[in-house]
């Protein structure tokens, strides 16, 4: 019996130690108690590594074998194959692609739906039959995809796990294939819009340690993800949902470096979530953006990810901030936030991309499995009516910073040659020749694109006053002074007169520009045809003068 026992004893400690030494590195150590721990309680299909004793889950006598085997492994011999885990040095200062596109450094901030509409789920892992078709079939979110489509609002694709589709915390070749498979579905070969990777589970939090050792192990699951993503997407500009973190961008929190991952990402989708209702976190939220920005160097576009719904402790996500506060807590500071760099040039976020989910319904409506179908899509309608609400104020303040926005001015090579210093007035002249093409064929100012944007800004701005008014007057004839219902009326109404305010101090400015630049144009364009007038008299007179004393010395 003793002897039995203990072989069986020999037998498990071979196999463990065999096992345990998750990355092969012939340690048993802290890498290899993370790997675990990650998978703590999962059960497995096949075969898991980290199911130590074969038993078909994860779990704590796994752990316990792996403690008792701690240190090195007796016997252990690196394989020729073994390739190190070691995260990449920083001795050689990171280089993107000098080749990928940057044209979006050229465009204004956008406005972007992030929406997750339950029809999506069709192909994804999670979610079920019943949820994505009771969606089609009822048209769920048809008035939010309305206004979406009327308004040229264009989507950001999210993939909810990323490429570990069944979210079981490692990727497989069945995860890679579903993911190409709802990829080639969703998103053309040569996209080269926002992707945006939802990848969170366990690892998310994981992203918060101060070890660099665990960073290192989280930060590799993250890189093969978005590498896979990467090669069947070369184009898209693809990042993790969330990412940087604030505890990434809060220089107080001693987070270890994430620098690697942010290496791999091609762009970053940065939240500005919060859940402190009637506080003002704008400061504090327009600080995170300018520091995301500031960590990719401004080489990436940021897309910053905006919310309506806050949770209280652990209840989720069943609240909504007001208007007013969705506005200025998360909207107007994504659109302020900038970052200048070493050569002057100022780096904004790309868009502002507004992100809901019609799950939340299900969740937090009462008796919702005993409702009927007619009844599920009336409360679908009503977020759909709330949706467009806070989309039309977004769209405004987009509008505002659209006809702000500045781009880089590139510097052209003759631009360049004629601000030369000539080594000679002979040298002077060809410079000349190219300063008075450039004049006459290149107008010197061109104003009137921003202009156009203003005055749409301000239009939609005086509408949506306009409106909150109407609103307002009402509210003050259903309800008393210092109710919910007033005091909510009144909020909107006094953002939208500021938005109004904002907007139209924009459009008389950028009016009264455009007038300056018309003017100043006008007066360029007459003074060089005015020159050139002038040089051909001169050069006639000259003719005439030559012909004539041509003609005196024949006589």
């Amino acid at each position: 019996m003793m002897a039995t026992t203990a072989a069986s004893i020999f037998a498990t400690t071979a196999v463990a130690n065999q096992t345990a030494d998750f990355n092969n590195d012939g340690n048993i150590d802290a890498m290899d108690l993370i790997t675990l721990t990650s998978a703590l309680n999962l059960a497995c299909d096949n075969s898991c590594p980290t199911d130590i004793n074969q038993d078909g889950v994860t779990d704590t006598m796994d752990l316990n074998l792996l403690m008792g085997l701690w240190g090195p492994v007796p016997g252990w011999v690196p394989s020729e194959e073994t390739t190190s885990d070691t995260p990449e040095t920083e001795g050689t200062p990171f280089q993107r692609d000098p080749n990928r596109d940057m044209s979006w450094q050229n465009e204004a901030p956008v406005l972007l739906d992030a929406i997750y509409f339950d029809q999506y789920t069709e192909l994804f892992h999670h979610g079920g039959y019943d949820r994505w078709h009771n969606a089609q079939a009822f048209n769920q979110g048809e008035h939010t995809m309305s206004w979406l489509s009327s308004n040229n609002v264009a989507m950001q694709p999210m993939v909810y796990g990323g490429v570990d589709w069944n979210h079981d915390n490692f990727l497989t070749a069945d995860d890679k294939e579903s993911f190409k498979v709802w990829l080639d579905a969703t998103i053309p070969l040569d996209y080269d819009g926002p992707l945006c990777l939802d990848l969170e589970g366990q690892w998310w939090s994981m992203l918060d340690t101060q070890s660099q050792t665990v960073m290192d192990i989280a930060i590799n699951f993250y890189l093969e993800n978005i590498e896979y993503a990467k090669e069947l997407r070369p184009n898209a500009k693809i990042g993790f949902w969330g990412f940087p973190k604030k505890t990434h961008s809060n220089p107080d929190i001693n987070t270890a470096s994430v620098q690697r991952l942010l290496n791999a990402c091609t762009a970053i989708f940065p939240d500005v979530y919060e859940n402190n209702p009637n506080g003002n976190d704008a400061a504090r939220l327009q600080l995170h953006l300018e520091r995301c920005i500031e960590m990719v160097n401004g080489e990436i576009p940021v897309y910053a990810q905006v919310s309506p719904r806050y949770k209280k402790d652990s209840s989720g996500y069943r609240y909504f901030h007001t208007q007013e506060e969705f506005l200025r807590d998360q909207v107007e500071p994504s659109l302020a936030a900038s970052w200048t760099d070493a050569n002057g040039q100022v780096h904004r976020v790309s868009s502002v991309s507004f992100w809901e989910a019609y799950v939340y319904i299900s969740m937090y409506t009462d008796n919702w499995s005993e409702m009927s179908m007619s009844e599920r899509k009336a409360a679908w309608d009503e977020l759909d009516y709330a949706h467009i609400d806070y989309l039309k104020d977004m769209k405004a303040a987009v509008a505002v910073a659209a006809a702000q926005f500045v781009p880089p001015a590139p510097i052209t090579e003759e631009v360049q040659v004629a601000t030369l210093e000539p080594a000679s007035v002979q040298d002077a002249a060809p410079l000349l020749g190219i300063v008075e093409k450039i004049v006459e064929t290149v107008p010197l100012i061109t104003p009137e694109p921003s202009f156009v944007d203003s005055k749409t800004a301000y239009r939609s701005a005086q509408k949506s006053w306009k409106d909150a008014k109407r609103t307002f007057a009402k509210a003050k004839r259903k309800n008393k002074r210092g109710t919910e219902g007033y005091k909510a009326a009144l909020a909107t109404y006094k953002n939208a007169k500021a938005n109004f305010k904002s907007a139209s101090k924009l459009y008389q400015s950028s009016k009264t520009s455009t007038k300056s630049a018309r003017a100043k144009m006008n007066k360029a364009k007459t003074k060089f045809k005015s020159k050139k007038k002038s040089k051909r008299k001169s050069k006639s007179k000259k003719k005439s003068k030559s012909k004539k004393k041509k003609g005196s010395r024949r006589r």
